[in-house]
């Protein structure tokens, strides 16, 4: 049983160019990953009236530069930590900061927040899905942002959740349609690659359960995909099996690169603040 109000995300920008997303939990804020640079980032967590120095601790996923390219300069500037695999802190330039190597299958605290990591197929050295507990609570959320298919054990990985955060990359077909070149299209639709809209809607079914609280679809490609496509295949899946009202009691929705989404959270909390988008562009 979950405290209501007791965990929620904002996902502060998701895309190719950019991802952030941060996970709030009692007295406890996480930044995982930290894909802009300073000066945006820090104009995206104004516009959430989050202050910079409240924020814990960063969790980066992976080393690619659309997660990692403000890391060390936002974590020296602010004074956070970083929490990472070795893998992924090893693809990094030496940092002058305090860093927490994690590993996968052990658990690891922020504040109230236990951590645990599980390895994803991604073309980086240890890409990393997160899941995060709030200790008081119970409440619970899950994070897969790149990852080019479902590894067998990642939906056991994240069952029960309260609250669920997965990358639902492109549509198929317009990425087979689209401008991009025939190899980078091979990248993407790789083993290693990216998840595209039909294998996320089945890994969301998996996870679904009628104590989900809300499902965020993350770094949808501006090129490949469209929000309306990415929602309307997790939900025609969540219908052919049978699990919907598992996973629509917060309701499905898409991140958006520009624009803060949020903030999602579990029980009452959820319930009063209205997954909407703020209503300006933030740049990159």
């Amino acid at each position: 049983m979950t405290t209501p109000g007791a965990l929620c995300v904002t996902v502060l920008g998701s895309g190719s160019r950019g991802n952030a997303i941060l996970v709030e939990a009692g007295d406890t804020r996480v930044l995982v990953d930290v894909g802009f640079g300073p000066r945006s980032l820090a104009k995206r967590l104004a516009a959430i009236e989050c202050a910079p120095e409240s924020i814990a601790a960063v969790v980066l996923t992976h080393e690619h530069v659309d997660h990692a390219q403000g890391a060390l300069p936002a974590c020296a500037r602010w004074g956070w930590p970083m929490y990472a695999t070795i893998g992924t802190l090893a693809s990094l330039p030496s940092p002058l900061l305090p860093v927490r190597p994690i590993a996968h299958g052990a658990s690891w605290s922020i504040g109230e927040l236990r951590g645990d990591s599980m390895s994803v197929p991604h073309d980086a050295a240890d890409c990393a899905a997160i899941r995060f507990e709030h200790q008081p609570s119970g409440a619970r959320i899950g994070i897969a942002l790149d990852l080019g298919h479902v590894p067998s054990g990642l939906p056991a990985f994240f069952e029960r959740l309260d609250l669920l955060v997965v990358e639902a990359n492109h549509d198929l077909d317009l990425l087979l349609a689209g401008p991009y070149p025939w190899p980078l299209k091979q990248r993407i639709r790789g083993e290693r690659g990216h998840l595209d809209n039909r294998a996320t809607a089945a890994l969301v079914a998996d996870c679904a359960h009628p104590g989900l609280c809300g499902v965020v679809l993350a770094h949808l490609s501006e090129t490949n995909n469209t929000p309306a496509t990415a929602v309307d295949s997790v939900t025609s899946a969540l219908r052919t099996r049978g699990t919907q009202s598992g996973a629509t009691r917060a309701g499905l929705v898409a991140a958006s690169q520009r624009v803060p989404v949020g903030p999602i959270g579990v029980g009452e909390r959820f319930r009063a603040r209205t997954v909407v988008p703020r209503q300006f562009e933030l740049s990159l």
